[in-house]
Order: structure tokens, then sequence, then C-alpha cells
């Protein structure tokens, strides 16, 4: 019997996520990020028993990303391995940079080495082997179809472009020190207390998602590896922390419209449920009745209610499933026996004093 599953482990507010595809008794699985420190530490033990991934993807350098593969790297003995690990790193960014043309490129200013690129290149994982030019990127030549993993699983790419990667490199530094990778930043990053914040009122659907629309511009997230997983006919987005206009652009691209929806049985939702990540404009391209949210909240107050409210009136009439990786204020809220019938949903969480869920796509 085959399976295709969507593990999203507690990572803070982050993204620690399993994919699993093929036999029952030996799937292949994909890492996509690590969280945050104390999240690898708990998750260190599962990843042990796995011990072979055949993708490890960090999809870009904020630190509820990428800050857990700290940790891993300075492991004595690491507790699994990966036939391929994808990520951009400053030498990527720079390729992508040369690759546009020269009044479109960004000025290079003086980097420090990062910590994950050192511990890459020390365990010698193959990087990003899939591109000839390393760059993971919508503008790289191999990202044109699909690429073949073993087991059946096929990736589309949909983020980043080549213009994305390259308006990173002016603020890669200043990233780099906020995310905690600079050779010179103590190793464990220290996270900030969080005062606890009220949950508001009752919940208009019709008015949330009447909102304007206003995107995310922060570059690091507009860097973040996208890809379209798809296994035995079904398929899951996993849009780490993406711009909604690009992933709207590659998509356009690929001849999908609102004439011509693209059939997902899963989006994982842009950057924890943020409500500049997810634009009407995206939703309205997109065939999809079941949506996935990581966050325990605890920084952002994530995920936003604009979010689910135009995730819930872009398609009133089917039924819909919402899934949480965390039982806490900004999730619960939804679970709401009116709301659920008037907008035709349901919430899944995790079982009782659990965190952490893994369904089935």
């Amino acid at each position: 019997m085959s399976i295709f599953r969507l593990a999203m482990h507690p990572a803070s507010e982050g993204d620690a996520l399993i994919l699993s595809w093929g036999p029952e008794d030996r799937p292949h699985r994909a890492l996509i990020d690590l969280g945050r420190t104390g999240d690898y530490r708990a998750l260190k033990p599962l990843l042990s028993i796995v011990e072979k991934f055949d993708l490890f993807c960090l999809t870009h350098i904020d630190a509820d990303h990428i800050e857990g593969a700290l940790p891993l790297f300075k492991e004595a003995k690491l507790p699994f391995t990966a036939e391929r690990l994808w990520f951009n790193a400053h030498a990527q960014l720079v390729a992508a940079n040369d690759r546009l043309p020269p009044l479109g490129r960004e000025a290079l200013g003086a980097v420090q080495a990062e910590k994950v690129s050192a511990g890459i290149v020390k365990i010698g994982w193959r990087w990003n082997p899939e591109f000839a030019s390393s760059v993971v990127s919508i503008d790289s030549p191999e990202a044109a179809e699909p690429i073949s993993l073993d087991g059946g699983l096929t990736l589309t790419i949909l983020s980043p472009s080549d213009r994305k990667l390259a308006q990173l490199l002016p603020v890669w530094d200043q990233e780099l020190a906020k995310a905690g990778l600079r050779t010179t930043d103590p190793d464990e990053v220290e996270r900030a207390l969080i005062d606890s914040r009220e949950v508001l009122g009752d919940l208009n659907v019709d008015v949330l998602a009447a909102t304007p629309f206003k995107i995310d511009t922060t570059r690091p997230n507009g860097a973040s590896i996208v890809f379209i997983a798809e296994f035995d006919k079904r398929q899951v987005l996993l849009a780490a922390d993406s711009h909604p206009d690009i992933i709207e652009t590659a998509l356009r691209g690929r001849g999908y419209s609102e004439t011509n929806k693209l059939r997902l049985d899963c989006l994982k939702v842009s950057h924890h449920g943020s409500k500049a990540n997810t634009s009407p404009a995206l939703l309205k391209i997109i065939d999809c009745q079941v949506f996935a949210f990581s966050t325990d909240g605890s920084r952002h107050d994530h995920p936003d209610r604009e979010t689910i409210a135009r995730i819930l009136n872009n398609d009133p009439d089917r039924a819909k499933t919402l899934y949480f990786n965390f039982r806490q204020p900004n999730t619960e809220c939804w679970d709401d026996d009116t709301l659920k019938r008037r907008w035709r949903y349901e919430c899944v969480f995790p079982h009782e004093g659990t965190e952490g869920i893994e369904f089935g796509i």
C-alpha cells in the first residue's frame, strides 16, 4: 500500500516538515526546514529513526526555518543523511545576480560566511545537485520541467526567481545576523520573551476577507524555495514564506488561470498564514479544499484572521479542512460550530496533550 503524507512537527513559529511517499513499510521522505534550535533537539530522536532523507530543503534564511540546522551541523555524528540538500546561500545569490541583465543586477559588498554553508561543505552532502548552476531558481533551465526523485515523487519549482534571489544580496549580512548565521554570532539564538496577546472578539469572515491586501516585501521571504510535490496523481504545494506574486506568475506561466485552476490536494499556506502572503488573486487560480498551517503563534500572532477568511470566502460552498499543528488562540478561535456550518469547513488539531500533526494527502 502506498502513502503520501505531510507531517508538520512542532517548530515554534516556524516550519519543520516531513513529506513521506511510497510503500507504507519503507517510504521515501523529504525534510523541509528545521525550525529553531529547541525544535531540532526535540525532533532529533525521530530524525535518527528515519536515518535517511531523499531531500533536505532549507527554504530560506529566516531563523524560524533554519536555526535548527546550526546544532545539526555541529553534531559529531549526524542523526541522518540526505541524498541531496537544496539551499540557496550567498554563492547561489551571486550566480543568480550574474544571470540578470547588467542594468538589473544588484551591487555586491563584503559578506560574512554563514554557518550553514560551512556545515554543508563539511559534511559533504550533494548540494543542489539537480541544478548545473547550483541555483535553485525558476530561472534555472532544470526548473522548466518537474524534477523526479526516487519513489515516484516529482517536484515542480515555483520560487524563487533569479530576481528575488539577487534582491536579497544587499541585505544578506543583515539577514544573516537576524537568523544567527554569522560566524561571529553566538551559536545559540536566545528566544525573545513574548507577551501574551489578547484574542479579539467575534470573527466576521466577510469583513476580514474584504480587507485590502498588502503584499509582503521582505526579501528573505521572497527568496523562499517553493515547489509542488506530486505523487500518485496527488499534489501538495509547500509554500514556505513565499511572496504570492511570484507563485501566481509561475502558475500563470504554466497555463493556470481562473478558468483553468491548479488542482491541489493540499496547500501548506505561506508564511504561517500571514495576511501578506496569500493573496485573493492567487486563491482564484487554485482549486484546493485542504489548507495546512504551521505555527504556534508565539511571535507574530499567526495565522492572521484575514488569511483564513480569504480562504473561506474564496470557496464558500464546498467542504474545506484546516489543519493546524498547534491548538493556540489564533487557531482555536476558528473551532466555532456556527462559523464551521456557515462556511463549510472543519478544523483538525493535534491530539489533546500533543503538538504537531500528520495527515494523508
